[in-house]
């Protein structure tokens, strides 16, 4: 990775946001590295009412990759990728180590794993019914995704 000291770029242990630009069975899937999530600024920005993390949007994307055994705790061969994330999903991970032309990335914790995903028979945003599947609203179809548990669950009464 040859970047000047100005471009931010992801570091192992970062939380960080991506697009899935291909999944490539039953190994893994190409990820779009778009934004970094400070976390320490969560506790600064927990007062606003904006239920969406602070992210830091990176100028360029950069290459990551998420492996069949880094999508879900205790998962095995058994995880199929195509039932986990599929291309065009946003999802949130955490970098896992650098490979070797890209960073690994890991969604194994509950509150990593996919954040949008799109309907592929509607084209509308679904929204989790479970934590391995997400529903559209609109034609009522489900989908298999590795869903990340909500980060910010305030309500207020």
């Amino acid at each position: 990775h040859k970047h000047n000291k100005s471009t931010t770029c992801p570091r192992v242990g970062m939380l960080v946001v991506g697009r899935i630009s291909r999944v490539v069975r039953p190994a893994h899937a190409s990820v779009d590295i778009v934004a970094i999530v400070p976390e320490e600024e969560d506790h600064k920005h927990n007062k606003s009412k904006n239920r969406q993390p602070f992210v830091v949007p990176l100028h360029e994307p950069f290459t990551g990759t998420l492996r069949q055994n880094e999508l879900r705790p205790n998962s095995s061969l058994e995880v199929k990728i195509e039932e986990c994330v599929r291309p065009g999903d946003v999802v949130l991970a955490r970098v896992h180590d650098y490979g070797e032309r890209d960073y690994v990335l890991s969604t194994v914790k509950a509150e990593l794993g996919v954040i949008r995903a799109i309907c592929e028979s509607s084209g509308c945003e679904m929204r989790p019914v479970s934590w391995k599947e997400m529903r559209c609203p609109v034609s009522g179809a489900k989908e298999g995704r590795k869903v990340a548990k909500p980060r910010q669950a305030v309500r207020t009464a």
